[in-house]
């Protein structure tokens, strides 16, 4: 990965983006894609559209979700510390301890969530300790607020909040960080257009990348973006569980690994032709797919695009990740730099006016 496009990626990933509240990763993208597309804007939910050969046939949609999962401030109790749900899916009992990022209505604010300590847990000096950390029970915010008035000077219910750990590279191409899912995703879509805008001799598609809001919680964003642009195909790109670490099931989730190249979806969303073209894309770019299994849902933004409308063809392109929906998710550049050749290679594969459609 160069450069330049490396630090596209961090930058999306430093920019905070929780669930319903994407405007500063969009924003982001949005920068980086105006010199490569014709056209760039967003909705009235903060979707982000770049548009490149507008008047192209067929229309590709490609496409990430800007959303990250975070908490949200539900109460602030008289001593001045907040409690907060989950925005999204995260582990109550991962976050005793962790460094936060609370934004108010001041501004940016650190954290930290409360933790008892060991000796606190157990009581009479037995050996019994919590269960684990819920939420409403025991998960909420110091911010080193006296009281409650003091804490609302700058927090109010509502207000949004990530955990505060940013891009690290470790050895063999990896990264950790929070909101790697799915800020490669809106990466791969991003970088999937540019490298078409550098050659459009021969280019018959459309290409719309588009950053949607709110997936976390329903794939809502995707819902309005697919209506908007009524695209003849899209590729969703997102993460997988990757089962080559301590713990995780074969069985249950699949073999799919960091390292080995793209992961590539089979039913439900999935269209059966567009997954078809993605491997035989793949193929000649001698790049190696694995395979998931989605007999019921992806649990991605195909979800929702390949129902809307009168149905569009949609293929999901998942790149594997360590430590899902935890504050160190962890990914291969090398499988996602794949990615966004093969969503390249994909738009300049399509012919002209082609629509995919499964035989009968």
């Amino acid at each position: 990965m160069d450069a330049t496009a490396k630090q596209f990626l961090i930058d999306l990933v430093n920019h905070p983006a929780p669930t319903g509240f994407e405007a500063p990763a969009v924003k982001v993208w949005c920068d980086y894609l105006r010199p490569h597309a014709d056209e760039v804007f967003t909705d009235s939910y903060g979707n982000g559209f770049a548009v490149l050969n507008p008047k192209g046939d067929p229309t590709v949609l490609l496409t990430g979700h800007a959303d990250e999962i975070g908490l949200m401030v539900t109460y602030i109790d008289d001593e001045g510390f907040l409690w907060v749900g989950s925005l999204g899916g995260y582990d109550a009992k991962i976050l005793p301890a962790m460094r936060v990022r609370v934004f108010g209505r001041g501004g940016e604010l650190p954290g930290v969530i409360g933790a008892l300590p060991p000796h606190m847990q157990r009581p009479d000096g037995g050996g019994n300790q919590l269960e684990r950390y819920k939420f409403g029970v025991n998960v909420y915010i110091d911010i080193g607020a006296k009281d409650k008035k003091e804490a609302e000077k700058y927090v109010r219910v509502g207000d949004p909040v990530i955990l505060d750990y940013g891009f690290l590279s470790l050895k063999n191409d990896i990264a950790v960080s929070r909101g790697l899912d799915n800020k490669i995703g809106i990466w791969a879509a991003a970088e999937g257009l540019r490298r078409c805008s550098q050659d459009r001799k021969g280019l018959n598609a459309k290409i719309v990348a588009l950053a949607t809001v709110q997936e976390e919680i329903g794939g809502h964003g995707a819902k309005m973006g697919a209506f908007r642009i009524d695209p003849d195909v899209a590729l969703a790109v997102d993460v997988t569980q990757s089962v080559d670490h301590p713990g995780a099931e074969k069985k249950r989730w699949g073999e799919h690994r960091m390292g080995q190249g793209p992961v590539v979806a089979h039913g439900s969303a999935c269209h059966p032709e567009v997954v078809a073209r993605l491997g035989k894309v793949a193929r000649r770019l001698r790049i190696n797919l694995q395979h998931e299994a989605a007999p019921m849902w992806t649990g991605t933004d195909g979800d929702s695009i390949f129902r809307s409308r009168a149905g569009i063809p949609t293929a999901v392109v998942s790149l594997a990740q360590r430590y899902m929906h935890s504050p160190v998710e962890m990914v291969n550049l090398k499988d996602l730099e794949q990615i966004a050749s093969l969503l390249a290679a994909f738009c300049r594969d399509v012919k002209k006016a082609e629509r995919f459609k499964v035989q009968v």
